[in-house]
């Protein structure tokens, strides 16, 4: 079935399930690919379509399902993608996947172009290796989810395969939007998938639509309206914001970068390393994991000037500092409650060294691998997704190349920090 006859079919499901309002159809745009467009000129604030709830996908509209395969108990990532993965593997004999067949068509094929995709059996396999260590290691915490998921759902339902749950979870991790649920145990299980939104691409820089919870007799029922200081034109492409998160955030969790995201790069290996060999990063360590402080440490573009993270400073400062030296200790405590400004002028020279250092280790790896990016070139089995994945890889070794040029140059400036 071409993509023309399910968005189509899609459409039909939808309005004989109350669909109302349908302002929106599928276009390939040249720089997102497939996205919604609005078919006609709005006015603000007018509704472009609302989906009944009934068309959604979250632990209320599968609670019967889940019951029928005894894992109503799990979460709703876990069953959501076991749900999708029944229906990947040809089980469309049950009603519930029955009634959801034109939604579950219009889902995509495959994700080959999502990097967590490139772990498993992936001719892809060889541009998962040239990605940015800082990436791979974030990766690597989702490709943990996702394996702690699959082993849980093989545990109960053995028949569904590592690479249909992939495809089902990976929907779920990349389409599901916040939802209240009646249904759901936690915080994490308010979410939903919700037909035609999620044709709708991300972009952090066009401010054009929001997504609010339209009231329909009662109910919450997703909608996407219009903004209120304008009216849209045929054919402007609709977006959605899944977020202000860093491009390696975007690149592990969703498969995209976004050239205007938030500038910025994750360098905890590295600092990680220095306590690993300092003399005392044991002691030091705990210290600061007692006070909250240990990981999650990034340089910055912007705003400017370049600058290290708040979390980060504190940490090369003590890292300089002796342990044996309660004054000196009390000094430090000190500028983290924000009480003084530095520990001493050698202190903060040593931790302004210590970060171009650091900066200057991620620098030299960006521009080593730029002047090797042709390696590409030649991958065997490639596919349709090779090019925009080798865009984005390249894109997350350019950021990380230019913001730590940029904090080098506030470090050599003298900016405080």
């Amino acid at each position: 079935m071409d993509s023309a006859a399910r968005w189509n079919n899609l459409i039909s499901w939808l309005q004989e399930n109350g669909m109302e309002h349908n302002l929106a159809e599928c276009r390939e745009f040249p720089e997102t690919g497939r996205g919604l467009a609005v078919v006609r000129d709005t006015k603000p604030n007018e509704i472009l379509f609302t989906i009944p709830k009934t068309c959604l996908l979250n632990m209320d509209t599968l609670r019967d399902w889940a019951r029928e395969n005894a894992i109503a108990h799990l979460s709703a990532t876990q069953m959501l993608a076991a749900f999708l993965a029944t229906y990947k593997a040809g089980g469309s004999s049950s009603k519930h996947i029955q009634f959801y067949i034109p939604y579950l068509d219009s889902l995509p094929d495959n994700f080959d172009f999502h990097p967590l995709s490139w772990t498993m059996d992936s001719p892809m396999k060889q541009m998962h290796d040239t990605l940015p260590t800082r990436v791979l290691k974030k990766l690597t915490g989702v490709e943990k989810r996702f394996l702690s998921d699959h082993s849980i759902i093989q545990s109960i339902l053995p028949g569904i395969s590592k690479s249909n749950f992939l495809w089902g979870w990976l929907n779920v991790n990349t389409r599901s939007l916040y939802h209240k649920c009646r249904d759901a145990r936690s915080q994490e299980d308010h979410i939903t998938m919700c037909p035609l939104l999620d044709f709708a691409n991300h972009s952090i820089s066009a401010p054009n639509f929001n997504t609010p919870l339209h009231r329909r007799k009662g109910h919450p029922i997703p909608s996407m309206i219009a903004p209120p200081d304008r009216g849209l034109k045929a054919g402007d492409q609709i977006f959605l914001l899944y977020g202000h998160h860093s491009n390696e955030t975007m690149f592990t969790e969703y498969g995209f970068t976004d050239m205007n995201a938030p500038s910025e790069i994750c360098i905890d290996e590295a600092v990680e390393k220095l306590f690993e060999d300092a003399k005392d990063g044991a002691e030091k360590s705990r210290i600061l994991r007692d006070r909250g402080y240990w990981g999650d440490w990034s340089l910055h573009a912007n705003p400017a000037p370049a600058h290290p993270s708040y979390r980060l400073i504190p940490i090369l400062r003590l890292l300089h500092i002796s342990l044996r030296d309660e004054k000196v200790i009390r000094r430090w405590e000190q500028t983290v409650a924000g009480l003084l400004d530095e520990v001493s002028t050698t202190n903060t020279n040593s931790f302004r060294s210590t970060l171009t250092s650091l900066c200057q280790k991620y620098h030299s790896e960006a521009v080593n691998h730029l002047t090797r990016s042709n390696q590409i070139e030649g991958l065997s089995g490639a596919r349709s997704h090779q090019p925009m994945a080798a865009i984005n890889r390249d894109l997350l070794w350019r950021e990380q190349r230019d913001v730590t040029a940029l904090v080098m140059e506030s470090i050599n400036s003298g900016i405080e920090f």
